[in-house]
């Protein structure tokens, strides 16, 4: 076995627990109580302007003007009717979100924080033609704005990201099975920390009530398609093997390193679903994916499935604090933001890619909330959403190019929502927040915004410097996002 293999195979059993370089580190924050962030990455870059839409006649017709009027072939606009109004605000959400939009105007439990982007230094206008501040580096680019968000180390190459650096702060005070941090949508970068890592899972697949022994936290790759060819329980052949004797250093502790995953992916599995571990009032919805209560054919839904199912195992895992990473990918629409009709050429704006995942994202996000409520953890669960950035304002033809400040959702038990945090710029070109074709220019710092769910969690004032290196450089060192 290469050496890139024996790294992968580590990753995919979740060991990197067992790997040296793993240690607590000396600083410690306070993490009384249970609490969790539940991070959302929107890969591709949401389209901020048509999520959060201007309602009142004159701002909604300067949008309509600005993005391309619903009647006109190629307008972006959203018709003014169908906008779902968010009290109070002089804003609506797009139809696809109308979960959502009940908690903010019924629940109060959902936020929107308005135009945060990837700063370096607070910018002007001006500043930003002039170049008379630090900008960051590669603007409008998927990859470096997509690190920039996980690392907020736009200023400097970055090996670790701020979730990672966050349970950095947090491990030597949370005791436990898990490490503080899990991830549930990819290996990216940003629950790497220089002393911690990443529990990396894949989601729970579901069979007849019970885990589907295909499921990787089960079982090995393709172990029920084995078990029914052999006849063989491929889990208890994996076991005995890694326990056989062996001659070679590097295999002895490989197999001593496999043995201790396979150990906490069992434990892990059997706090979860063990029906003495989770509460009865949820067991049944977290075991099966019935529809109405947790979507099916909904790839973020079935991974905060999974978060939830944790979350449930709480007290037989041991964890105070947890990290949770999961994402949503396809935001990127230059085209296809709404469907057209391949025969008469006619548009749908209430159909296409960004209506499909925003209802992904809609229903997903409410039935977790809920289930939270359920549990009775919601107010120790927040869900945040990051994206690579916003969109241009101006349409190219059926969808829209990079931009950079976006708008952003946060909810939660926790959360002091149904209101704007921070301020949508006027939706329209030509602003001074416009840096071209209706690009935003963020008014609030990604560090600010990462920095606020970083003290909720426990960080002192002191260690958001560490978590968050560029904090300094802005005035806002956190918002007004809890209750």
């Amino acid at each position: 076995m290469n050496r890139r293999r024996f790294l992968q195979s580590l990753s995919a059993f979740g060991a990197a627990p067992f790997l040296p370089g793993f240690a607590a580190p000396a600083v410690a924050a306070d993490v009384a109580g249970y609490k969790a962030l539940v991070c959302v990455f929107l890969f591709g870059g949401n389209d901020s302007h048509n999520t959060v839409v201007p309602f009142t006649t004159a701002e909604y017709n300067a949008y309509s003007t600005a993005r391309g009027g619903p009647a006109e072939a190629n307008g972006l606009a959203l018709p003014q009717g169908a906008l779902l109004p968010l009290s109070g605000t002089g804003f609506g959400f797009h139809p696809a979100l109308p979960k959502l939009a009940s908690l903010f105007n019924a629940d109060h439990r959902l936020a929107i924080v308005g135009n945060t982007g990837i700063l370096l230094a607070p910018t002007t206008l001006a500043q930003y033609r002039n170049k008379s501040v630090p900008l960051p580096p590669q603007l409008f680019s998927h990859s470096d704005m997509q690190s920039h968000w996980q690392t907020m180390r736009s200023d400097h190459p970055a090996a670790t990201g701020w979730g990672g650096r966050l349970a950095d702060v947090l491990g030597p005070a949370v005791t436990g099975l898990l490490p503080v941090s899990v991830s549930l949508g990819g290996g990216g970068v940003f629950l790497k920390g220089q002393t911690l890592s990443a529990y990396q899972v894949t989601k729970m697949r579901y069979r007849s009530g019970a885990i589907d022994p295909g499921s990787r936290i089960a079982r090995v790759p393709r172990a029920d398609v084995y078990w029914n060819w052999t006849g063989s329980d491929p889990q208890a052949l994996f076991v005995g093997n890694t326990r056989r004797a062996r001659a070679n250093l590097l295999e002895e502790q490989y197999a001593g390193v496999m043995e201790g995953a396979l150990d906490i992916g069992q434990f892990v599995m059997d706090s979860m679903y063990d029906t003495a571990t989770i509460n009865g009032a949820t067991t049944y919805a977290l075991r099966h994916p019935v529809p109405g209560i947790w979507p099916t054919d909904n790839p973020l839904a079935s991974q905060l499935h999974s978060v939830a199912a944790m979350i449930a195992a709480r007290q037989a895992l041991g964890v105070t604090r947890q990290i949770f990473f999961v994402s949503l990918g396809g935001f990127d629409n230059h085209g296809d933001q709404f469907a057209r009709d391949e025969v008469t050429g006619n548009k749908t704006l209430l159909a296409g890619v960004h209506f499909k995942l925003l209802r992904y994202l809609d229903e997903a996000l409410k039935t977790f909330y809920d289930t939270t409520v359920a549990m009775g953890v919601a107010s120790g669960v927040t869900t945040m959403t990051m994206s690579d950035f916003g969109r241009t304002l101006k349409s190219n033809g059926q969808g829209s190019d990079h931009g950079w400040g976006g708008h952003q959702l946060v909810l939660g038990g926790a959360v002091n929502g149904g209101r704007i945090v921070g301020e949508i710029p006027p939706v329209t070109l030509g602003t001074s927040f416009d840096v071209g074709e209706g690009r935003l220019l963020p008014t609030i710092a990604s560090d600010t915004y990462a920095a606020t769910f970083a003290r909720w969690l426990g960080a002192t004032n002191g260690e958001l410097d560490a978590v968050l290196p560029n904090l300094a450089r802005f005035p806002a060192r956190t918002l007004d996002l809890f209750a």
